[in-house]
């Protein structure tokens, strides 16, 4: 059984993998967001089914960070290529305003971030935390640019991918949290 993303940009993908593996076409395929293909393949998995699924090195490794990712595994990975991509991939980004950095932000602070990266966010703000930072978080389902320029949070984790919205929004990457590619996952068998 194959879980495929149904994401605009992880479809691309899907259609690569696809290409390169066409014994794989007559399989009975499962749609879904990407960010549920490790889920999908887990609960297959756990039935005794056989599954394969595609999804983004980020959406894989927020699920492996939130649910132990005991029961699947990275069977190979797919560079992610785009020119039009800021960072020629997907990249999660810890983002602020233009003209400053890290250090210029106040000891306690507001970071606002995409809710499907919530664990990924956490474990990065822990580091600035460590560093003496007071840091409330706040998680959102899109907008996430908005929250920064209208002063709902002083900075912002997003995933980056043209930049658009960063000049928009007069805002600027302060560093690169995490860069992605696809991966091709399976449940791991007993």
């Amino acid at each position: 059984m194959l879980v495929l993303p149904k994401n605009t940009g992880l479809k691309r993908y899907a259609s690569i993998f696809l290409d390169n593996h066409p014994h794989l076409k007559s399989c009975k395929v499962i749609t879904v967001r990407g960010e549920d293909v490790p889920f999908w393949v887990e609960q297959l998995t756990k039935k005794g089914k056989k599954a394969i699924g595609l999804t983004g090195e980020d959406l894989y490794k927020e699920y492996v960070l939130k649910n132990g990712g005991d029961a699947t595994e990275v069977l190979s990975r797919i560079e992610w290529t785009d020119e039009k991509a800021l960072y020629e991939k997907p990249a999660l980004c810890f983002i602020g305003p233009e003209g400053k950095k890290i250090e210029d932000l106040p000891r306690s602070f507001t970071v606002c971030a995409c809710g499907k990266y919530q664990t990924i966010v956490s474990t990065y703000l822990d580091k600035l935390r460590e560093q003496g930072y007071e840091i409330e978080e706040i998680y959102v389902n899109g907008s996430v640019e908005t929250s920064c320029s209208e002063g709902i949070a002083d900075a912002i984790v997003d995933i980056v991918y043209s930049g658009k919205s960063i000049d928009e929004f007069g805002l600027e990457i302060y560093e690169v949290i995490f860069r992605s590619d696809c991966v091709v996952i399976g449940g791991k068998h007993d």
